[in-house]
């Protein structure tokens, strides 16, 4: 079965962000901080929650912009979360390090 372009990136930005998710929740659960302000405030409901709605409100803002067949919001998002997937791998190493080290 052979994928096209918006169907490919309909399920990275599903991909990335569980991965994101995953990799957030495990930083903050290893000593990371939020970045993001208006995240870090929806943390204020704890973590898990806080990223759960932070991600069904992505996720919706995603769903308006696949149905206005805006997939270039989706690709320059996918750009994006790729990014900040990375720095989260980057911070969770980090933080791995530190406590290797202690």
């Amino acid at each position: 079965m052979k994928l096209n372009s918006d169907s490919a990136a309909k399920i990275t930005f599903v991909l990335l962000q569980l991965g994101d998710f995953v990799t957030t929740l495990y930083a903050l659960e290893t000593g990371g901080g939020e970045g993001n302000p208006i995240v870090a405030h929806f943390l204020l409901l704890g973590s898990l929650q806080g990223l759960l709605l932070a991600k069904v409100l992505l996720l919706a803002f995603a769903v308006v912009a696949v149905r206005l067949k805006k997939m270039s919001v989706i690709r320059k998002c996918n750009v994006v979360y790729a990014l900040i997937v990375s720095w989260n791998i980057s911070i969770i190493v980090r933080l791995a390090m530190q406590s290797h080290a202690a």
